[in-house]
């Protein structure tokens, strides 16, 4: 167990204390020098295993981890789910395992279904890190957003950020929540009712806004989420018009309250919950939350594995 986190995995963001946060924020901010050049690799993870399990699409996360990982000069295997034994009808137990057995410090797994990162603690001894399962968590996506809030509002106690958009189906939304409350923020959510969580106010602590206007004045950070139609049921939204119409962040929306801050996890469905001209204007970070996204992996990576 490295020192300073209590403990040997990351697979949600209710196993971190308040303090673990501010941990990795502060090992994230050292090592933002280091997220953009290939010449000057750290030695923190010389001699570790790093495999990435990727069983759902993925760019960002995928990328970001491996870059993470070789920035601390660890070795690095992706896992192909394709190519492997899982095709000839292996369970995902015994690759988990072969895996293991081969000398691995860390895995980091994306599933489709939620708890599975759970469900491999109970069988493998190596850190597992969660890069998202099912529609449950993605605690490295809530860090580096929670992280791009900090680097520049200096603070998360007392910000009020609404999470727009399809919270129902969104992982990243789930573990957003529970890192913003740990941290002391203000936390709404914003869209469709079909889109919302049932009794949102009561199981998850947050305000409820149904009217985008209202919700963005009261906000100083708008996540703006995409559809996950891979995720969802058909007829929850009339169309991508319907709902661009109602809930897309445009240039008007921007104007009510000119100083709130924009976030997006991506990948960007322009045209429906934004458009190009918010996703690269003044209020947006989203293209710092990409950099943000290495240096987060980097500190946990670090910090789980034993690093710096």
């Amino acid at each position: 167990m490295a020192p300073g986190l209590r403990q040997h995995h990351l697979l949600g963001i209710s196993e971190l204390t308040r303090e673990e946060i501010e941990l990795i924020f502060h090992r994230a901010e050292a090592y933002l020098p280091y997220c953009r050049s290939a010449q000057h690799r750290l030695p923190d993870l010389r001699g570790k295993t790093v495999v990435l399990a990727f069983f759902e699409p993925s760019t960002r996360t995928r990328v970001s981890f491996e870059l993470a990982a070789r920035r601390l000069s660890a070795d690095v295997v992706s896992f192909q789910a394709a190519a492997s034994s899982l095709a000839k009808g292996e369970s995902l137990f015994d690759t988990v395992q072969t895996l293991e057995a081969m000398g691995i410090d860390a895995l980091v797994i994306r599933h489709r279904a939620s708890g599975v990162p759970w469900l491999l603690r109970r069988f493998l001894a190596c850190s597992i890190i969660n890069a998202g399962d099912g529609q449950h968590e993605h605690p490295t996506q809530a860090l580096l957003d929670g992280f791009t809030l900090w680097k520049y509002f200096g603070r998360l106690q007392g910000l009020r950020v609404c999470i727009v958009g399809d919270v129902l189906h969104s992982r990243v939304a789930r573990s957003n929540i529970a890192l913003l409350r740990l941290s002391g923020a203000e936390v709404a959510v914003c869209g469709p009712a079909t889109l919302l969580p049932q009794n949102a106010e009561q199981v998850w602590g947050v305000r409820v806004f149904w009217n985008l206007r209202e919700a963005v004045k009261w906000a100083d950070v708008l996540n703006v989420l995409r559809l996950q139609r891979e995720r969802m049921e058909s007829g929850l939204v009339a169309s991508s018009e319907e709902y661009h119409r109602f809930f897309g962040i445009t240039e008007q929306v921007v104007t009510w309250n000119p100083a709130v801050r924009i976030l997006h996890p991506g990948p960007v469905n322009y045209g429906v919950e934004l458009v190009p001209e918010v996703a690269l204007g003044a209020n947006s970070h989203i293209r710092q939350q990409v950099p943000h996204g290495v240096a987060i992996r980097m500190a946990v990576l670090s910090l789980l594995l034993g690093g710096g």
